[in-house]
């Protein structure tokens, strides 16, 4: 599994170990909020302190969550977010559609206070 997940504070916590570069972690990422949303979680966080890179693929991934959690009405953030990849989600605009934290304990508090 390319995933880990995690509660705290009642906002669960995906925790990507691989770049999502459009392979099974992409995949693995996906399925995963998808199942936290099944589960009945109302706030999201991914944590993407542990890789360095997003391709178009992995961007892309990331927009599906974001419209899945809106669909259902949950809340999603980015924690720790590399620079470089926040570099490529500010030129493909991304970043303006994410609230994103420089820590995760940031991101679990905003999203614990979002309840």
């Amino acid at each position: 599994m390319t995933i880990e997940r995690t509660i705290q504070s009642g906002v669960h916590i995906i925790i990507p170990r691989r770049n999502l570069t459009g392979g099974e972690e992409t995949d693995d990422l996906a399925n995963a909020v998808r199942d936290a949303i099944a589960s009945g979680a109302d706030r999201v966080v991914v944590d993407l302190g542990r890789i360095s890179w997003v391709n178009s693929m992995g961007l892309a991934a990331l927009q599906r969550i974001r419209l899945a959690c809106i669909e259902a009405g949950v809340s999603i953030g980015l924690a720790r977010v590399a620079e470089r990849i926040r570099n490529l989600m500010l030129t493909t605009r991304l970043v303006f559609l994410f609230d994103t934290y420089e820590t995760l304990d940031g991101a679990v508090a905003a999203h614990e206070s979002a309840a």
